[in-house]
């Protein structure tokens, strides 16, 4: 008979000061949220070595990839809210089979990637405007990531369902591991010395590849074999319909409000690539930038929706609603200090990535207008990423489609157009949504409409059997 592993469970979610529950909860995670950047950033560094055309063509694929990897968002979100559902419940079994349906899940989609890094990288390309000078190097970068894209998703749903389950350490040492691993390979297989092959941007992709197969590996072990809150054994082993059509259906519209966001900025990129490679290779590093901080939010955002989940589960509402409003209220007292750094040394920041005098100037200038809105951001990120966790994922869809393509898209074209403002009308362009969104949201949060979706999201986990059972039986 199998000996029953330990379970290591976080009862301070559900219990105890919020302040607290909060920190213990958000430090490990927003740690893990900037080293999951660092991944982009390291390859940004050393990428930027090459020249704009590289960091041009390094852009784009970028943004591709954030395009066509929705499925791990999804993948991800049905998973955080479901786990955190089942474990606040305190229903174990359910939530180690929701891992291995994410894994299942997971399988599935990197095949489909693989079909489009054979077949579609460079008809990608052209579609979105790539200059010819710079297909070659984001082409070879997209194969190599699409063809390999089981590391990204496992990397990403193993992590998000430890998260879930209110485990942020070791998805945080893994992260460690990968990102001395990612530094490491960058300008080894980008420069090539020694015996290593010279292999450019490709090189980039082929390093956070390797680093992130070997942390999906580390994963594994643990939840297979380690002091794990979640459990990966034989008796997970089952196929459950209705958890992945579940998991599918909370994570399909997380999936739509990162498609309406990345859409957004592609047919804002369009509108960059007329402006010539230099404005494109200054709105990469600047959007890097600025992604960099949406990441620390992210880390503060799964913890609001690891806290919300799990308190909502346990049938704690109150608590759920004031570690939203707490947690975003930490997070913006970071963000503004952040604000004012990129508001004064912004030619210093963009010059670290890229010294081109034309790179400098129209990245510094862009990185002002972010810094006027992250407060705005923050709002958007936390409360969103809050109403996530309790399984509503619509609202935020909407709120998303409306702001970022009913209102950016259509104010950078006008401002650009027909007010004559250059690029300085596609960074206004972001501003307006982005303060128009947060707004929204924050109305939309104190409203309480979120917690009467997750009564229904609820209803649906205890009606049918099949979600909630015990595998032991």
């Amino acid at each position: 008979m199998e000996q029953e592993r330990a379970r290591k469970i976080n009862n301070n979610i559900t219990n105890g000061t919020l302040k607290y529950s909060i920190w213990k909860l958000a430090l490990p995670l927003m740690v893990g949220a900037l080293l999951q950047n660092l991944f982009s950033l390291v390859d940004l560094f050393f990428v930027g070595r090459l020249g704009y055309i590289a960091v041009a063509a390094l852009s784009i694929a970028g943004v591709i990839i954030s395009v066509i990897m929705l499925a791990a968002i999804g993948i991800s979100v049905g998973t955080t809210a479901l786990v955190a559902h089942f474990i606040g419940k305190k229903d174990y079994d359910s939530a180690d089979n929701t891992l291995f349906q994410t894994i299942l899940v997971s399988f599935f989609c990197s095949l489909l990637m693989i079909v489009i890094g054979i077949f579609a990288t460079e008809p990608l390309l052209r579609l979105f405007g790539a200059h010819p000078e710079v297909i070659p190097g984001a082409a070879s970068y997209l194969k190599i990531s699409f063809i390999w894209s089981i590391s990204i998703f496992l990397f990403i749903g193993l992590n998000q369902a430890l998260r879930g389950s209110g485990d942020a350490v070791i998805p945080l040492k893994v992260l460690v591991i990968a990102n001395i691993i990612n530094i490491g390979l960058d300008p080894l297989l980008i420069f090539g010395p020694g015996f290593f092959p010279r292999m450019e941007v490709a090189g980039s992709a082929a390093a956070t590849v390797i680093s992130r197969m070997i942390g999906v590996i580390i994963l594994l072990r643990h939840v297979a074999f380690g002091n794990s809150s979640l459990h990966l054994n034989r008796k997970t082993f089952k196929i459950n319909f209705p958890i992945i059509i579940r998991m599918i259906k909370i994570g399909f519209f997380a999936s739509v409000e990162v498609f309406m966001r990345q859409i957004s900025l592609l047919l804002l990129l369009r509108l960059v690539t007329s402006f010539g490679p230099a404005c494109l290779a200054a709105y990469g590093i600047a959007i890097r930038l600025r992604m960099t901080v949406m990441m620390l939010g992210f880390g503060m955002g799964i913890a609001s929706a690891v806290l919300i989940g799990q308190n909502m589960g346990a049938g704690n509402p109150k608590r759920a609603t004031s570690a939203g409003f707490k947690t975003l209220k930490y997070y913006v007292i970071m963000v503004v200090p952040v604000a004012v750094l990129f508001f004064m040394y912004s030619h210093q920041i963009i010059s670290v990535f890229n010294n081109n005098p034309e790179v400098v100037k129209l990245g510094s200038n862009l990185l002002r207008f972010i810094a006027v809105t992250l407060p705005f951001l923050a709002t958007t990120i936390i409360l969103g990423r809050g109403v996530n966790g309790a399984g509503d994922t619509i609202a935020p869809a909407i709120m998303t489609a409306i702001a970022q393509l009913g209102l950016r898209i259509p104010v950078a074209y006008m401002l650009v157009f027909i007010f004559k403002l250059g690029v300085d009308g596609i960074w206004l362009g972001i501003n307006a949504s982005d303060v128009c969104q947060a707004l929204v949201m924050l109305w939309y949060f104190k409203s309480g409409f979120w917690q009467k979706r997750y009564q229904k999201h609820r209803e649906i986990l205890e009606q049918d059997p099949a979600i909630s059972y015990n595998l032991k039986i």
